[in-house]
Order: C-alpha cells, then sequence, then structure tokens
C-alpha cells in the first residue's frame, strides 16, 4: 500500500542563482492565462517590470556571484525574490489541487508555468515528497541543496491531512536527504516538516528552508538564548500504510 501524497512543494534553489539566472528565471514565469493556475498574486508582466528594474540597476555585475549590492539594489533583488516566491507558491496550490497526488501532473504544470530550469540545469528543481513506504512507517525524501548541509526534519501526529500537528517530535539531524520513521499505526496522518542548515555567509536570496547560522564580525556562528534561527518548510501529510 503506497502513501497518500498530500502536497508536492517546488524547491527554487535561489541561493544557488546568480542575479542574471534569477532575472531569467523571472522572465520565464508564464502563469497568465494558465488554465489550471488561474489567479496569482503577480502577473507575467509584472514579475518582468520589476525584473527589468533589477537588470537595470545591477548591469554586468549580475554575472557576478557574490556582487556587492548597494541597499537601494538589494531591496529591489529582495522584492523580485518575494514576487517569485509568491507566485511559486500560488502554482503549488493549484498544482496540487488539480494533481490529486500525482506527481506527473503536478510536474508538468510546475514545468509549463515556468518553475522547472530548462536544458542541463533541470536537476535543481527537486520535489519535498512522500515515497512509498512499509506498512506502519513513513519515507519522505527532500529536496537536495549540495554539499556539507545538515538537514533537519520534524514529524508529528495530526488529527487530518493539512491540520498542524499538536506537538512535534525531537530534531533529526541528518547528512541525508530521505527520513524513514517506523512505529506508526496504519491509518494514523503524519505531518513532516524540515529545514537545511549551510554554513557561510547568506547570499542575496535563497529558499526559505535554507538557513545560515548567524555569523558575527570573526565569522564564527553567534546565537541568542531563546531565538531559534532555522525556518522550516511547509507541512506535508501523508496517511500511514
Amino acid at each position: 500500500m503506497k502513501n497518500v501524497v498530500s502536497n508536492f512543494h517546488i524547491v527554487l534553489n535561489l541561493g544557488k542563482k546568480t542575479v542574471n539566472e534569477l532575472i531569467s528565471l523571472a522572465y520565464g514565469i508564464k502563469t497568465t492565462g494558465d488554465v489550471t493556475v488561474i489567479t496569482a498574486r503577480y502577473s507575467d508582466v509584472l514579475i518582468q517590470a520589476q525584473a527589468a528594474i533589477v537588470q537595470g540597476m545591477i548591469g554586468t555585475r549580475g554575472s557576478d556571484p557574490h556582487p556587492s549590492l548597494t541597499s537601494a539594489e538589494q531591496t529591489e533583488v529582495n522584492k523580485l525574490s518575494s514576487m517569485i516566491i509568491g507566485v511559486k507558491g500560488d502554482v503549488e496550490f493549484y498544482g496540487n489541487k488539480f494533481a490529486a497526488g500525482n506527481r506527473t501532473l503536478f510536474d508538468t504544470i510546475a514545468h509549463r508555468t515556468g518553475f522547472v530550469p530548462q536544458g542541463d540545469r533541470a536537476h535543481q528543481q527537486r520535489i519535498f515528497e512522500f515515497l512509498a513506504a512499509d506498512n506502519g512507517s513513513f519515507h519522505c525524501r527532500v529536496p537536495s541543496e549540495g554539499d556539507n548541509i545538515t538537514y533537519v526534519f520534524q514529524y508529528g501526529n495530526s488529527t487530518a491531512k493539512d491540520v498542524l500537528p499538536l506537538a512535534w517530535s525531537d530534531r533529526i539531524a541528518l547528512s541525508l536527504v530521505e527520513l524513514i520513521v517506523a512505529g506508526f499505526t496504519s491509518g494514523d496522518i503524519v505531518g513532516v516538516r524540515y529545514a537545511a542548515v549551510m554554513h557561510g555567509h547568506e547570499p542575496i536570496g535563497h529558499n526559505r528552508v535554507l538557513n545560515y547560522p548567524p555569523m558575527n564580525s570573526k565569522g564564527k556562528v553567534s546565537l541568542t538564548k531563546g531565538v531559534d534561527f532555522l525556518h522550516f518548510s511547509d507541512v506535508i501529510y501523508t496517511s500511514i500504510p
């Protein structure tokens, strides 16, 4: 018996993109008039207009993986990233509603609306998903963020799909992108979320589950008591076989 998939999620890997690649992604988004994504919070025209603003400000520095940006330039880049992330959320919502757990249908919608890279960059696009699992267990896989990444998982029982678990498990830190947990009762509804931790300085933009520990002026990790720097993914749900 296979797991029942509730939602698929598109991971943009913005932290691995230059400004030029961010602009290219923006120009490739095509949700206006799509038969499945019937509304999006930003139209293609608005996103392209913002991409043009960024392109005009950054110029030839757009190909630099670590450009030196002014405050005004950073604000415009952040705005473009936020617009893309917002529309991505709309594509996920309508895509999941239409696909109803069918990965092929979801991928078709993501590709059609511009959220699957073309050519040899296609491998960068990954989905947070459940895989087939043994009875009494779940098996999930998260998108790879590259080398030297720690993936922090949490899971919890829920009363229904799309209802947040009342309590989360202890955090499970792994260097692997897949997690299997057994010991459940058939029919249990379980939600899973994850965060990814990477050392180094935070790039100009990245997907929100890729976390960079706060660094002090000496390049050392510096945390604040009671403040959690981790930002987790959305929760996906499964029915235990």
